[in-house]
């Protein structure tokens, strides 16, 4: 059953509907700001919540798993494929590896989509230490837990680092058939990126070579967050243009 309760769904005309997914430690919030210029376009949008995400509590988030995200990213892709004829994905960082292995999934119909500062393709591992930990400093400082934060924080940097290694190897683990793409494909790289190396997104352009239209797209001053920063407008306008274009293809 896909559990819809915490996700935003905006209802348009017309037979597209797209899927946003959020960030790693991130909510809806993400992908909000992006979910709503799409549907000013006419096009329905559902972004999921993944599990644990968005509680308020490290924990919860450290017993999610990219297999409870990506059943998440099916049953959400599925749910909106009964509805409209038209579907696209696309995510930010952790969001784009769920969305690139929707489109990598025959069954699933998807039209098109892509993904935005996502490290699906990586030369070096990644290292998300520090902003996680400060993040899950910042829940407990939230609840005036700072004692308990000190005292459990050796045991969420240990399950923080499992976590992200299991990332990754689902990543790694679908890495080989991304030459079997073949939907057009959007890549979105901010050359800020304070979290992941920049340089990666052009190691997953090499790696779909076989995709039918692979639509990369440079941001020489965005950051991270390029979903939901002021300086978001070009990025937005470029997601509506690849939307347009394939949808004048079909």
């Amino acid at each position: 059953m896909t559990d819809l309760s915490h996700a935003i769904y905006l209802e348009g005309q017309g037979s597209v509907g797209i899927v946003l997914f959020h960030a790693y430690t991130g909510t809806t919030a993400d992908v909000n700001l992006l979910a709503r210029e799409l549907n000013r376009e006419g096009y329905t949008v559902l972004c999921p919540l993944f599990k644990g995400h968005g509680t308020g509590d490290i924990f919860d988030l450290l017993q999610g798993t990219p297999e409870d995200w990506w059943q998440q990213a099916q049953d959400c892709v599925r749910w909106l494929k009964k509805r409209y004829e038209l579907v696209f994905v696309f995510g930010l960082s952790m969001g784009g590896i769920f969305a690139t292995r929707a489109l990598l999934e025959a069954d699933l119909g998807i039209v098109a989509g892509g993904c935005f500062n996502s490290p699906i393709v990586t030369k070096r591992p990644i290292h998300l230490e520090k902003p996680f930990m400060a993040y899950a400093k910042s829940l407990a400082l939230r609840k005036k837990a700072l004692a308990q934060f000190e005292q459990d924080e050796q045991r969420i940097r240990a399950a923080h680092f499992e976590q992200v290694e299991r990332i990754m190897a689902f990543t790694v683990g679908y890495r080989p058939a991304l030459v079997t793409l073949t939907q057009p494909y959007y890549i979105a790289q901010s050359a800020q990126d304070e979290l992941i190396d920049p340089d990666d997104a052009y190691e997953l352009q090499n790696e779909l070579e076989q995709a039918m239209r692979i639509d990369f797209n440079w941001f020489s001053e965005n950051t991270h967050a390029i979903t939901a920063n002021s300086n978001r407008k070009e990025f937005e306008l470029s997601v509506k243009r690849f939307i347009e274009k394939v949808l004048e293809t079909l």
